[in-house]
């Protein structure tokens, strides 16, 4: 096995093993919520909103952790937090304890992302395009699978079981440490991270993928209730559904970073994947299962576009050794943008539909296109800041 190889495959299968475990829980756990623990919607509100805040607040502060402390430590922590906050949650039944665990397991998803993430931009920052779009090839793959298997799960095991199962999978990820390739600290003034992300390339790009992710609070608040009210799918239909799209994104990474090293030109390839995510967000909305599902797989297409190309253009755009604090700046740029979204479409899907903030957010989507071509957007190809 060649020295890129290896790491490549290791850092892949944990973030395949990571979004697996969480896509068991995301998809169902508000139904746990309101059945079992009988939280309010008011309360069940409230988690999510902290879980948004949470990835907001510390993008940037768990980034410039990646550069100034081994990555691989920060990973494992990650595990061993996100496996204690499950375990814990599956004991707790009041709110208050029962916000506390989930807050302390989006700080665990949140530093687990931005590290691993952090990890594979410093050890791979060469062949971007088949390095990226494998990773996160595997990374839709776990979600895929974890989407089947959550309900299948949790027709055989309560959702206190599922939990336990959950968080000792996690623990035991965590002795990935022995084999997680070692990275060297490094520490720059906070002023040298502003310097390079002042820069109009790259504020210009943060510009883009806050926009683009817009469409992420629509299928936040909308998504679930589109499918469940609008199609009538059954909790097992859903994760069905949802799970084809993830399937449809990891096959996208794949080709999209194969078709990046075969010379296809970014900003055609950028521009494919904004008109097969909103034309699919649009096109979804259509109320008949067949053809929703078609269009949800084109968006699903254009998404996992997008992706590859978002970690293309972070490693265009910063030098490698201060990549983790960099990429954290661009990671929350996009959890703004799906902040943003979920407060403008939320309300928006409760008053004229859920079906509404799907099609905004795809129109949306596609008057992003032009800006793929602007003179600045170009110029992250031909130097670095």
């Amino acid at each position: 096995m060649t020295q890129r190889k290896r790491p490549l495959i290791i850092l892949s299968s944990l973030s395949l093993g990571g979004a697996f475990v969480l896509a068991n829980t995301a998809f169902f756990m508000p139904v746990y919520l309101k059945s079992a623990l009988h939280f309010s919607g008011r309360e069940i509100g409230m988690l999510y909103a902290a879980w948004s805040l949470t990835s907001i607040v510390t993008s940037f502060p768990f980034g410039l952790a990646s550069d100034r402390t081994p990555a691989r430590h920060l990973v494992v922590t990650a595990l061993v937090l996100m496996g204690l906050s499950l375990f814990s949650q599956s004991l707790l039944r009041a709110f208050l304890p029962f916000l506390a665990a989930y807050l302390a397991y989006g700080l665990g998803q949140n530093l687990f992302r931005v590290s691993l993430d952090a990890l594979l931009l410093k050890t791979l920052p060469h062949r971007v395009g088949k390095t990226y779009g494998l990773f996160n090839g595997a990374r839709m793959l776990g979600f895929t699978c974890g989407g089947i298997t959550g309900g299948l799960l949790l027709q055989h095991l309560d959702f206190v079981y599922t939990l336990k199962l959950l968080g000792l999978l996690y623990l035991l990820m965590s002795f990935s440490w022995f084999v997680l390739p070692p990275t060297i600290p490094v520490k720059f003034g906070l002023k040298t991270y502003w310097d390079d992300f002042r820069n109009p390339r790259v504020i210009l790009f943060a510009l883009w993928l806050y926009l683009f992710y817009l469409h992420w609070g629509a299928e936040f608040t909308s998504y679930g209730l589109f499918l469940r009210e609008n199609l009538g799918l059954s909790l097992k239909g859903m994760g069905f559904y949802m799970s084809a799209e993830f399937a449809m994104v990891g096959l996208a990474s794949v080709i999209g970073g194969f078709s990046l090293e075969a010379g296809t030109n970014l900003y055609r390839l950028a521009a494919l994947g904004l008109f097969c995510s909103g034309v699919g967000h649009m096109g979804m909305v259509i109320e008949k299962l067949p053809i929703s599902l078609a269009f949800r797989l084109l968006h699903g297409l254009g998404d996992g576009t997008i992706m590859v190309l978002s970690y293309v253009g972070i490693a265009k755009l910063f030098r490698v050794e201060r990549i983790g604090g960099n990429s954290g700046l661009i990671t929350l740029s996009i959890m703004l943008g799906s902040f943003t979204g979920s407060l403008i479409f939320g309300p928006l899907g409760a008053r004229y539909g859920y079906g509404v903030p799907l099609f905004v957010s795809g129109a949306i989507t596609l008057g992003l296109i032009p800006m793929v071509f602007l003179s600045k957007f170009k110029e992250m190809s031909r130097s670095k800041s």
